[in-house]
């Protein structure tokens, strides 16, 4: 009996490049589940190349992850994946995660994971040259005015009395521990029994 059972969600065609050439292969998306109770275990992509082999990339945690787990096990073989999941410039978002749709950069339209690069990043040249350009044709115009901090008499400003405690503004003494407290029994207004 088979412990392991690949649940297919998705399927479709996307780019890979052998060498020079490219060509169209098949792929298979879904979620990996294990045990007589068939438990998720992960994610997996399938791709069946041109010659029948199908070589798998399973994640436990992320389709993306089976995607780069697949990009990495067909390398040896000399295939390149041209698709839009491997690359920095795809994001999902919080309610697309781990569907296979995501977003291209600051594009507003929807991208599946496996349809190939967008045509504008293939001619986007070197990124680090870009911004290099960018930055240089920066003009960064900072204007600040101080203005002075208002100047206090010295007979406002705050001085020590005794035991570390700061005098009130009044210019009264501040209570000590050594003097009377302003409540007492001998203050206490007397009343007839």
């Amino acid at each position: 009996m088979a412990w392991r059972h690949y649940e297919v969600r998705q399927s479709g065609e996307c780019e890979v490049q052998n060498g020079p050439h490219g060509s169209l292969a098949q792929f298979e998306i879904g979620i990996v589940e294990t045990g007589r109770t068939r438990v998720f275990a992960g994610h997996f992509v399938r791709l069946a190349l041109n010659d029948g082999e199908q070589i798998t990339g399973e994640h436990e945690q992320s389709l993306r992850g089976a995607l780069w787990r697949l990009a990495r096990n067909i390398a040896p073989l000399g295939y390149v994946l041209n698709c839009a999941g491997i690359s920095a410039e795809f994001n999902e978002s919080g309610l697309s995660v781990d569907t296979g749709w995501g977003y291209w950069g600051h594009q507003k339209e929807p991208i599946h994971m496996m349809d190939p690069l967008p045509v504008d990043a293939e001619d986007s040249g070197d990124l680090d040259q870009m911004i290099r350009e960018a930055v240089e044709g920066m003009q960064i115009d900072i204007s600040l005015t101080l203005e002075p901090a208002p100047h206090r008499p010295a007979r406002e400003a705050p001085r020590k009395a005794g035991r570390g405690r700061a005098a009130p503004l009044s210019g009264r003494p501040a209570p000590s521990a050594n003097r009377e407290p302003a409540y007492s029994l001998r203050n206490a207004p007397r009343t007839p029994r």
